[in-house]
């Protein structure tokens, strides 16, 4: 059995869920293509901190062609995933500019999260290009994008719960003349 193979049956195992969504057989093939179940491989991994295979996973699942309605959610997804690997540099080399590149991207293809990560971004001490204006602007644009918070999935009132909390904590560091400049900015991303 080749190491690849048993790697990917070990994070296969590992989840009941996965075990739901993956069929074990699939694994036997040569080209095993299945974006959703690449995507929670992914998941898999990471959240076994194994970040190196979470990034190859989520790479196969951007780079996939598209063949099923809903993929497109998946392939933005896992660009959102493996771009906060590379902020952090978590089993990739970090480039902090290279994921905000890659979060605005997933932004314009439609992840939710992507905008809290931004808004992360912009207030991070330890990004170069710290601005509080677009980080309150990126959190207030998730408010704008989705203004019920009761209509979200569990994943996602948690990014909209984050991005309460991060406004929250910015919005008493600037003016309120810099709050309706991040209002503005927010309006214009969505």
């Amino acid at each position: 059995m080749n190491l690849r193979l048993l790697t990917i049956s070990f994070l296969f195992l590992s989840s009941p869920v996965l075990a739901d969504k993956c069929k074990i057989e699939y694994l036997d093939e040569l080209e095993y293509t299945d974006i959703e179940c690449q995507f929670y491989m992914g998941t898999t991994a990471y959240r076994n901190e194994v970040y190196e295979v979470a990034a190859a996973h989520w790479n196969f699942v951007i780079a996939a062609p598209l063949k099923f309605e809903g993929e497109d959610q998946f392939q933005a997804m896992a660009l959102s995933t493996v771009t906060f690997l590379t902020y952090q540099g978590l089993g990739v080399k970090q480039d902090r500019n290279l994921a905000v590149k890659n979060w605005k991207d997933a932004v314009l293809k439609g992840d939710f999260e992507a905008r809290r990560h931004l808004g992360m971004a912009y207030s991070d001490k330890n990004y170069k290009k710290v601005d509080l204006v677009k980080a309150l602007g990126w959190y207030e644009s998730i408010f704008l994008v989705q203004p019920d918070l009761e209509v979200l999935d569990e994943s996602d009132q948690g990014v909209y719960q984050d991005a309460l909390d991060g406004a929250k904590s910015i919005k008493v560091k600037l003016s309120t003349s810099d709050i309706q400049k991040a209002m503005e900015f927010a309006q214009s991303k969505v």
